[in-house]
């Protein structure tokens, strides 16, 4: 059994211990009249990790984050550049060539800040449009699992909301499989 650290206070563990208490009459009612509940985990982060879909979008996130890292060092070297110019100047060119370079100075590090800032929401919105993608395609997957399965219910395998699990209901790598067999 693996047992799921996370931050549940005493309330919450109280509250949902005594809802445990008052719902089983009812849980007694409905196992015997259906049979025993079936229930399983699933770590979704693994899915994603170890999907096709998954190692898709990771690649792509890693292919963007260099893009970005190539262009912020091409706006970096333009900077360097720039005050380089400044310090080698400083006794010979005018105040206001001096000037106008420090204004370029001054303007490529606003561009590299709007740069950074337009680009890390660039990356969030593609994460999450990835995501969102997978998603959808693991819908149709849960149904197929948890109807060849028989569950009645799959959790995500979060720290504080699973406490204990046993290994023989982590459907995880059932799930992976599944969704890579769909061709996704």
């Amino acid at each position: 059994m693996r047992i799921m650290r996370g931050r549940v206070g005493l309330l919450t563990l109280g509250l949902s211990l005594t809802s445990l208490c008052l719902t089983g009459g009812f849980a007694t009612a409905a196992l015997a009249q259906d049979g025993p509940i079936k229930i399983a985990v699933v770590d979704l982060d693994r899915v994603i990790a170890q999907s096709k879909a998954g190692k898709e979008l990771q690649t792509k996130l890693e292919k963007f984050q260099q893009d970005i890292k190539n262009q912020g060092e091409a706006m970096n070297e333009e900077a360097r550049q720039l005050r380089q110019r400044m310090t080698d100047g400083v006794n010979s060119l005018s105040e206001d060539k001096l000037a106008e370079l420090q204004k370029q100075f001054e303007d490529k590090q606003i561009a590299m800040r709007r740069f950074r800032d337009d680009k890390q929401r660039e990356g969030q919105k593609m994460q999450e449009e990835g995501l969102r993608e997978i998603e959808k395609q693991l819908q149709p997957v849960f149904e197929k699992v948890r109807d060849d399965g028989g569950y009645d219910l799959i959790l995500n395998y979060v720290p504080g909301v699973v406490v204990m699990a046993g290994e023989r209901i982590d459907i995880t790598k059932k799930v992976v499989e599944t969704l890579n067999a769909t061709g996704n």
